[in-house]
């Protein structure tokens, strides 16, 4: 195992975190999600394995909020049946079940994509145990704790508070990142940012597209940065258009957007066009039935309208007519008839076959490489995995509203629109079942419960049995 200098730092922030207000430790673990390019520790044993900071921050975080009793109870009561974390839980257990079980169950009755390959090779090959079973579940396991966890703070005003201004940080520190990755790029320093590039992932942070250079941040390529900046700028313009601190959000949600149009990559544009229809149709529908505020109608009459400028100003000149129609063939419309959508088009394919190989039960978590999250999800757990699964997802965004203050309530809506996204971009080139730590933290934030509305639904329980209520000060 080989500590880096990254590492260190990540050691020294969860040391410190253990010792002052938990709200720290909750800052300094949302930023190190956006470290996706970063290897704290590398575990040579393990093929080189990454671990990287948020991992390792997440297990300072586990120790400091258990700690608290209240943070105990609320994130208990997060995983009482029918709600979210009660679901993920489900399917954490079975996946880990499934990664163990299907790889020696099924084993060469069909061939898969391997999940990282060994010395570059691209080929199906027959379905074997490999060490990604075990990476694979226990990012899977993190993932559940960190949403687990991330429910009881924010039962808490004070910890849904800190949550949702440390998601504000993360789009700006990511926008950061934006003019490092730049600047280095433009003055040939790139190898100042090699610290927090150090996994042993393929990196490709020095390309250039259509005449741009290709945006990376603290990732390790385009896509991954355009994944991640989709849901920065989804959550920040959900905030602006429910009218927290306007100025502010509206200055990240431009910027982000900006950043996503530059990084050259077909996940960035068919999430954000699939996002931003979304949003369209769902403020529109909002605007039929109730009063909405003026970003709102700024955003409904404006959207259509700068597009249709920005069309008819393409259409005009001949020179830009052509340039961007290069680019949507670039990036869009011939997309699958390159060799990277030839190779998409074959994991997908494969991972079809995966699934009714294995009669429907899957061919276990990180068994399956695949280009599109539903595909990996019913190919690595089959249909078993696939609906319970579905059943957490869907509890984020169809969960019974509570009520708090305004605040409270448009982070948490912001936490949902930035799921949604990420949820998009995933479904459009996700290779795996896990959908990234940053998703179960924003997830969590979108689900955590005040406790007050916890102890109503405790009182009119016990009511209904007969017992007396309780009390704001019995907890």
């Amino acid at each position: 195992m080989t500590v880096e200098l990254i590492g260190a730092i990540a050691l020294v922030f969860g040391l410190i975190g253990l010792f002052v207000e938990s709200s720290f430790i909750v800052y300094v673990f949302f930023a190190s999600t956006l470290l996706g390019a970063a290897g704290a520790l590398i575990l040579n044993a393990v093929g080189g394995t990454n671990i990287q900071p948020a991992h390792l921050l997440l297990g300072f975080l586990t120790i400091k909020l258990l700690a608290s009793r209240d943070i105990r109870d609320g994130a208990l009561r997060a995983i009482t049946f029918g709600r979210p974390a009660f679901w993920l839980l489900v399917t954490t257990c079975y996946s880990t079940i499934t990664a163990f079980v299907m790889p020696r169950l099924f084993m060469g009755e069909t061939l898969a994509f391997a999940v990282r390959s060994q010395s570059g090779e691209n080929y199906a090959a027959p379905l074997i145990p490999t060490t990604s079973n075990l990476t694979q579940s226990i990012y899977l396991i993190g993932d559940f704790v960190c949403f687990f966890l991330l429910c009881g703070y924010g039962s808490s005003e004070a910890g849904r508070r800190s949550m949702g201004r440390a998601a504000l940080v993360c789009a700006i520190l990511n926008l950061l990142f934006v003019v490092l990755d730049l600047l280095t790029y433009a003055t040939n320093t790139t190898e100042l940012l090699s610290f927090i590039r150090n996994s042993t992932y393929s990196m490709i942070s020095e390309t250039e597209m259509a005449g741009f250079k290709r945006i990376v941040g603290s990732f390790v390529e385009a896509s991954s940065f355009s994944y991640w900046t989709l849901g920065y700028f989804a959550f920040t313009t959900s905030l602006w258009l429910n009218g927290t601190a306007t100025r502010l959000t509206l200055s990240l949600s431009v910027l982000s957007f900006v950043a996503l149009l530059f990084s050259t990559s077909t996940t960035a544009y068919a999430g954000l066009a699939a996002f931003l229809l979304v949003q369209f149709v769902a403020t529109g529908i909002k605007m039929l039935f109730r009063p909405i505020r003026r970003q709102m109608i700024i955003f409904i009459v404006a959207l259509p309208m700068l597009f249709s400028i920005v069309v008819l100003m393409i259409c005009l000149n001949e020179a830009s007519y052509a340039y961007v129609g290069d680019l949507l063939d670039t990036f869009i419309f011939k997309k699958m008839s390159t060799a990277s959508g030839v190779e998409r088009s074959n994991w997908n394919s494969q991972a079809i076959r995966n699934f009714v190989d294995t009669f429907g039960l899957g061919a276990g978590n990180g068994s399956v490489r695949a280009s599109s999250f539903p595909i990996a999800v019913i190919a690595s757990l089959g249909v078993i995995g696939a609906v319970t699964y579905a059943l957490f997802l869907v509890s984020i965004w169809f969960k019974k509203d509570i009520k708090a203050a305004p605040s409270v309530v448009a982070t948490q809506v912001a936490a949902r629109s930035a799921c949604l996204a990420w949820l998009i971009a995933a479904t459009a080139s996700g290779g795996f079942i896990d959908l990234g730590l940053p998703f179960y933290a924003f997830a969590a934030l979108a689900c955590a419960e005040p406790q007050v509305a916890q102890m109503r639904a405790v009182n009119k329980k016990r009511s209904s049995l007969g017992f007396s209520t309780i009390r704001n000060a019995d907890i």
